[in-house]
């Protein structure tokens, strides 16, 4: 029952993060996880020695990120870990009954000899963390992560490696020692015969935190690359065990139950430790504002009065009226006017071309890469520049102002301070390199403020890094 409530309630805490997830929130990944390094058992043996070993770790998981800096993670993993116990020692049980001869009683003497267990288990964890990020640019970012973990063991095993053990009998009565005589009851073993250590059931807790960059390989896929490290705070050993490694029937020392380090007195605390570098491919995106549609209120007809409709039809019929006076009057005039038309034409062409030449102008928006200054113009964009500065050069009426913008990475102040005057002089540069003189050019910026594009992807924020021209009327 206490299992099944612990599991009730860390279904709920991921069923109310999943939810929260999809209401509110900056960005989403899911991936897939898998690790390796120091995934091992620590633990004293009563009576022999232990090393750590290596394992594995794989796993699912999700991220949500609130805003740019911080975000909750969970998922469900399965890690592997490995240790290693050696014996060489001598272990006797006294005063035990001959099964032939109740009259005579002995000495039991279990001897290891370099004797080394490999006990291995598999656990389903279940991890929340508390995510922290450091974006460098629209590609790199510094992801570290910090939480508890909830370890549920589903099996466990250990076995012989090397070396054995044998049994053998003292008969202090009769002085001498019966060993190796299978007739007898004693003899020798090799073979824990893959025993399942049985009391390893606890559900256990752990402290976990890892530390890693994430490039994106594209708009929705990254790559993670970092370490993780976890460390079981609580005792996976369910009960404490009175029974030695050997358990041995009393009445036919034939007769051996191998209990093994963690079902038997060698051992009364089990604590799991995993370190390790970890490899993780994910997707992420973005929530987009849900537009809520609202229906247009239908206004009531107007009341219709018959009399102001009359005097608007008559207002209309009298603007025709006067319309077609006027048109008859500029027909009379039109002779006069016919040689002053002549240069009113020329005028008002060499007036359209410039409205159509500084149109041109004010249209190109010339684009830079991140962070830098280098002027870069789309075909056709050059041309219509080389003109400008012909024109300036020719008229040094012609004043242009220069506005430098960014898009939305970075501190907004270094963007309107620095990166965006930097593209604003830029252009400068290259139409004084022309001839301009540098008198007839403002320069100024924007920064992020007024963007062309929605700064979600690299593509929309590549046409908001721009500078634009305007001319000084």
């Amino acid at each position: 029952m206490k299992t099944n409530r612990i599991f009730s309630i860390i279904a709920a805490a991921a069923l109310t993060i999943s939810v929260s997830a999809q209401q509110s929130g900056y960005d989403n990944y899911v991936g897939l996880s898998f690790g390796g390094g120091l995934n091992t058992m620590l633990y004293k043996a009563a009576n022999g020695d232990r090393s750590v070993g290596a394992g594995f770790d794989a796993g699912l998981h999700y991220a949500r990120f609130f805003n740019s800096y911080i975000g909750l993670g969970v998922g469900v993993n399965y890690y592997y870990a490995n240790a290693y116990a050696k014996y060489n020692w001598l272990e006797s049980t006294p005063d035990l009954v001959h099964a032939r001869n109740t009259n005579i009683t002995y000495t039991l003497n279990t001897r290891f000899s370099d004797f080394e267990e490999r006990q291995n288990i598999g656990v389903l964890s279940i991890p929340v963390e508390l995510l922290l990020r450091k974006t460098f640019n629209d590609r790199v970012e510094l992801i570290g992560g910090v939480g508890l973990a909830l370890d549920i063991p589903v099996h466990g095993k250990y076995y012989a490696k090397g070396g054995n053990y044998s049994t053998s009998g003292m008969f202090p009565d009769v002085g001498y020692e019966l060993v190796n005589i299978p007739a007898n009851g004693f003899s020798t073993y090799d073979d824990t015969h893959g025993a399942k250590p049985e009391n390893i059931a606890k559900i256990g807790g752990s402290v976990i935190a890892d530390l890693g960059v994430r490039t994106a390989l594209s708009d929705n896929c990254g790559l993670y690359l970092g370490i993780y490290f976890g460390y079981g705070f609580s005792n996976f050993i369910k009960e404490e065990k009175a029974n030695p490694m050997l358990l041995v029937d009393t009445k036919d020392p034939s007769k051996i139950d191998y209990r093994g380090t963690f079902d038997s007195n060698e051992t009364d605390k089990l604590n799991l430790i995993r370190c390790g570098v970890k490899l993780a491919i994910d997707f992420g995106w973005s929530d987009k504002d849900k537009e809520i549609a609202i229906e247009p209120e239908i206004a009531p007809a107007p009341v219709v009065d018959e009399e102001a409709e009359l005097r608007r039809q008559q207002q209309i019929a009298d603007s025709i009226a006067a319309a077609q006076a006027e048109a008859e009057r500029l027909a009379r005039e039109q002779a006069v006017r016919d040689s002053i038309a002549a240069v009113e034409a020329a005028k008002a062409a060499e007036a359209q071309r410039i409205a159509e030449f500084k149109r041109r102008v004010e249209e190109i928006d010339v684009r830079f890469e991140v962070e830098k200054d280098k002027v870069t113009f789309k075909p056709g964009e050059e041309e219509i520049i080389d003109e400008l500065c012909e024109t300036m050069k020719n008229d040094n009426s012609v004043r242009i102002v220069i506005t430098g913008h960014t898009d939305n990475y970075g501190d907004p102040e270094q963007n309107l301070r620095y990166f965006g005057m930097k593209r604003a002089e830029a252009l400068k540069s290259f139409m004084v390199d022309k001839g301009v003189s540098a008198d007839q050019i403002k320069c100024e910026s924007k920064g992020d403020k007024e963007p062309v594009a929605p700064n979600d992807t690299r593509a929309n924020r590549a046409k908001n890094r721009r500078a634009h021209i305007s001319f000084v009327e």
